[in-house]
């Protein structure tokens, strides 16, 4: 009796090694393959990536990673709504994942679907940690709320990133056209003697005059009224 139970234990050992170094093996495969994949869209051999996500996928079709990797090959190649399925499967995978909400935005961004990238930027922000990953968000909402007239939210939206990182002009900038548009000159000429301030200590010195010439067009409109 005892001989049986030495013998059941020790196939059951070798049983789980086995299957243990089998999983090692896939994993090692799977990361191979991925990062194969990220290099070929790196060099825009898009259809050379799919074809290696498609491989690692069949070795672990419950990896929500590489379902939002091979996403974003499709959206290289311009295959949005390819891209929206992948980033589906990846949410549905792990629901938690603010970088993939973030993609499926913007592929959605691109088809016009403007509601439903919004949403999905609202998502984004609920499990974004990284700051840059959150000023990207921001900014992106932004234009979305500029898109859909919702100038209040766009405004709101740049204020976050501004908080983020003050020290991006374009921020200001497009934060300045929407107070011009609503009547806000001193808000506005601040924003773009920002902007110009920003772009003169990074070098850019066309950039500067530009705005510093819109800015003197406002003060002229400003001294109309």
């Amino acid at each position: 009796m005892n001989r049986i139970s030495k013998t059941i234990l020790t196939l059951a050992i070798a049983t789980t090694l086995s299957s243990l170094n089998i999983a090692c093996q896939k994993i090692t495969k799977v990361e191979t393959l991925n990062t194969r994949a990220v290099e070929k869209v790196a060099q825009k051999d898009y259809q050379g990536a799919l074809t290696d996500y498609n491989k690692a996928i069949e070795q672990n079709p419950n990896d929500a990673t590489l379902y939002n990797n091979r996403g974003n090959a499709h959206f290289q190649a311009k295959n949005y709504e390819e891209a929206i399925k992948d980033y589906n499967q990846a949410i549905k995978i792990n629901p938690q994942m603010a970088d993939t909400y973030y993609n499926r935005a913007y592929a959605r961004q691109q088809l016009k679907d403007f509601k439903g990238a919004i949403a999905d930027y609202n998502k984004a922000l609920e499990f974004a940690t990284n700051e840059n990953t959150q000023i990207k968000i921001y900014g992106n909402r932004a234009t979305l709320h500029y898109e859909v007239k919702n100038y209040q939210n766009a405004i709101a939206d740049y204020a976050q990133v501004i908080k983020l990182k003050p020290d991006i002009p374009q921020i200001y900038s497009n934060r300045a056209r929407l107070y011009y548009q609503q009547g806000n000159l001193e808000q506005a000429i601040a924003d773009y003697r920002q902007a110009a301030d920003l772009y003169q200590q990074q070098g850019n010195t066309q950039s500067q005059q530009e705005l510093l010439a819109i800015v003197s067009k406002i003060e002229k409109v400003g001294n109309r009224e």
